[in-house]
């Protein structure tokens, strides 16, 4: 079976990127040719992961095929990046046999995805994400093309806190987690521990930064020992405002490391002893990959009242253990919690939190729901 994929993928930075490059390679593992049809030449340096390009262009049995990166100015002048994926994909098409596209977002992919399957009739699976579901389908954005795109679907891959989104649409639906991390990268081996403590945040510093709790994180590392490395990854249009913070208000040195690739991502989370994972006030409520990940690699996930474990059914076996609650509106509350569990800490327990069945079925899932969309097997 020949997949031709539609989505984020790095060089963009991103949940979803992280996970269809994940999925990808899990197709690649069981022997499907895939193709990326990508338009990260394309994107805002603010959402670039650099030095990945060659990584990418080497992965055995993932092509990356990219969109055009120059488009001649016209009145009105717009980057037109659904034109692009649209004809970039029939190239692939003329050039290779794709039996069906998947397609990891809607907006422009999912549309993209819809028009390809109109102009050659390969079918195509949807997915999406948790933003584009909030201000796209549910706030009615372009309903009725939106319409089209999940009516003409084989097969709209979702997962069960948002299925009764998609209750009245025709298409057939498979329920998934969105997102389950490869033992074969996260997990336990090749730990690094240390005497001090590592605490690390990672993820876009946007406008909103503050949804995420950064300016709760530095108040409260600024109240931890200085022997405690505190690691900051992360970029976005919110950089500026972010480095002023934690001049002005904290007083507090910062270095902010640029995004890694999600293929760094594990080494990241073994040298790491707490992930801050904090959400204040966020009015769209999605699957964090770094959750998962970081508990599948033995560090503690810092947590508020704000983040809905109940997202995480795959993890419930490691929360006891590896998730700290903590009231991240007082920072000395939160220094003190996290002085507390330091001391009272264990050796990493050696237990698997999540088991690699899990893995395995989420893998199986996701190849058994292409082959469906594809025509090749019945339902799931």
């Amino acid at each position: 079976m020949n997949v031709c994929i539609l989505s984020k993928f790095p060089p963009l930075e991103g949940g979803i990127s992280a996970r269809t490059y994940w999925l990808a390679r899990a197709y690649a593992d069981a022997g499907i040719s895939v193709h990326v049809v990508s338009n990260c030449n394309s994107i805002e340096k603010s959402y670039r992961i650099d030095k990945c390009l060659t990584h990418i262009q080497n992965i055995p049995g993932v092509t990356i095929h990219e969109v055009e990166s120059e488009f001649p100015w016209h009145i009105p002048n717009e980057p037109h990046s659904l034109a692009k994926l649209v004809d970039k994909t029939l190239e692939v098409i003329d050039c290779h046999r794709v039996d069906v596209i998947d397609s990891g977002y809607l907006l422009p992919y999912g549309i993209a995805a819809f028009l390809v399957n109109r102009l050659t009739g390969i079918p195509y699976a949807v997915r999406h994400g948790g933003s584009d579901l909030v201000k796209f389908l549910k706030a009615g954005r372009l309903k009725h093309l939106l319409k089209h795109v999940l009516d003409n679907a084989a097969v709209i891959v979702t997962d069960p806190a948002n299925k009764d989104t998609f209750a009245s649409v025709t298409s057939r639906k498979v329920l998934l987690s969105p997102y389950v991390p490869n033992p074969r990268y996260f997990c336990l081996q090749e730990r690094c521990e240390s005497t001090e403590p590592t605490l690390l945040f990672m993820g876009k510093i946007n406008w909103h930064w503050e949804r995420k709790g950064i300016d709760r994180i530095l108040r409260c590392v600024r109240l931890l020992p200085p022997s405690w490395n505190m690691q900051w990854i992360g970029q976005g249009k919110g950089e500026a405002k972010f480095r002023e913070f934690a001049k002005t208000k904290v007083n507090l040195e910062t270095v902010l490391e640029p995004f890694v690739p999600p293929w760094d991502v594990p080494d990241r989370l073994k040298h790491a002893n707490y992930i801050f994972c904090l959400s204040i006030d966020d009015p769209i409520s999605s699957y964090s990959n770094i959750v998962v990940e970081a508990v599948c690699c033995g560090a503690t996930i810092v947590v508020d009242n704000g983040l809905d474990l109940g997202l995480y059914p795959v993890i419930q076996g490691g929360l006891k253990t590896r998730v700290l609650q903590v009231d991240s509106t007082n920072p000395e509350s939160m220094a003190r919690a996290l002085l507390e569990h330091w001391e009272q800490r264990k050796d990493v327990i050696s237990d698997v939190p999540v088991s690699p069945e899990f893995y395995e079925g989420y893998r199986v899932a996701n190849v058994a729901a292409l082959s469906v969309a594809a025509g090749c097997e019945k339902i799931l």
